[in-house]
């Protein structure tokens, strides 16, 4: 029952105070996993994180009972996560755990063949308050995987350890934007385990907030032994006891990173705190000039300029002449315009016009 998920313990990541839409995957009440790109870096390519965010984890009892807010201590993003195309987006974060007031534990569901359902998960905060958590099963008729595909190429190579469909729920910071969620979980019968963090989206236009939007989640299964290689201690998992279950023992576990171009012509790819995410404007596209356009289009810029200069030479003549005349000293009108039709013809710089820079 999906109001199974109410009473499980989650958590959400604080930057600098401000809720983020990264859910933190809690495997006990000391550390657990969160999306590598809801952190700030220094470096992305290096993965330095930036040591000035202020990065606490709002732990929720279940329902909207509070566990508190705690700050993290430490945060370790996965060496091989690509912030381009947002492969291995998972990081460890760890944090005292409230003076370890609240001991528990919670199992990442570790077997992907076990879950004969899922429930996909938003949870939110309205002030320091806990929201009840929006709980909605998985439905076959949000999932398109070609079209998964065609929109993403990281999920074309790497089905395995993803999740990805059109699912959405209304963000609790505006209620007119439609956003993904921010975790799954994996059911088998009774039980159910956390199983994926959302990673990232693959927008149709400019806009996350419904539309023509694919929703990409982690399938963390892959990463446990990388956490354990982190924390010097074991992960609790879940799977059935059944003589099918393989575990990817390997700490260095990365995806396949697509080649490049890694993006897909008219898809707009975004991942991180969602909430913070601002729309742009699509850029138009920008014509192709031959050079036979770009001649013509100096040569009509130059006869435009030699056009105004004459203009204004011929203004400035005739207030010299009025002005001549109101002095009356008609007499050197004649020097004038002799001046004016061959003198300055013999002083005149034998170059042509400057050149002005064009910009296309």
């Amino acid at each position: 029952m999906p109001s199974d998920v109410n009473g499980f313990k989650g958590a959400i990541l604080l930057k600098n105070g401000q809720q983020t839409s990264c859910e933190v995957a809690l495997m006990r009440n000391t550390y657990g996993f969160v999306a590598a790109a809801c952190i700030d870096y220094m470096d992305k390519e290096a993965k330095t994180v930036n040591q000035s965010t202020i990065y606490e984890v709002a732990i929720s009892g279940g329902n909207q009972v509070s566990y508190g807010t705690v700050m993290v201590s430490k945060i370790t993003p996965n060496p091989r996560y690509d912030p381009k195309t947002f492969a291995n987006n998972l990081a460890v974060v760890e944090f005292p755990g409230n003076g370890g007031r609240y001991e528990f534990v919670n199992y990442i569901a570790s077997w992907r063949p076990d879950w004969t359902s899922m429930y996909y998960v938003r949870r939110s905060l309205i002030s320091s308050m806990w929201n009840m958590p929006v709980v909605v099963p998985y439905s076959e008729s949000s999932e398109d995987l070609s079209s998964c595909a065609r929109a993403n190429r990281l999920f074309l190579s790497n089905q395995k350890d993803m999740m990805c469909n059109k699912m959405s729920t209304p963000s609790p910071l505006n209620s007119t934007c439609s956003v993904p969620f921010g975790s799954v979980y994996g059911v088998n019968g009774a039980n159910i385990a956390i199983a994926a963090l959302y990673s990232h989206s693959a927008i149709y236009g400019d806009s996350i907030c419904g539309g023509n939007v694919h929703n990409y989640y982690t399938v963390m299964e892959n990463y446990v032994h990388w956490a354990m290689s982190v924390l010097k201690t074991r992960v609790p998992v879940y799977h059935s006891r059944v003589a099918e279950y393989t575990e990817n023992m390997n700490p260095e576990y990365s995806m396949t990173i697509p080649g490049q171009p890694s993006d897909i012509d008219g898809v707009k790819v975004v991942g991180g705190d969602i909430y913070r995410i601002k729309t742009e404007e699509t850029p138009k596209e920008v014509p192709v000039v031959t050079e036979k356009e770009t001649k013509s289009r100096g040569l009509s810029t130059l006869a435009i300029v030699a056009i105004v200069l004459g203009a204004l030479l011929l203004l400035a003549l005739a207030l010299y002449i009025y002005r001549r005349k109101q002095q009356g000293k008609l007499g050197e009108i004649s020097r004038v315009r002799n001046w004016w039709m061959f003198g300055r013809m013999s002083n005149r710089n034998s170059q042509g016009p400057p050149a002005y820079p064009t910009y296309f």
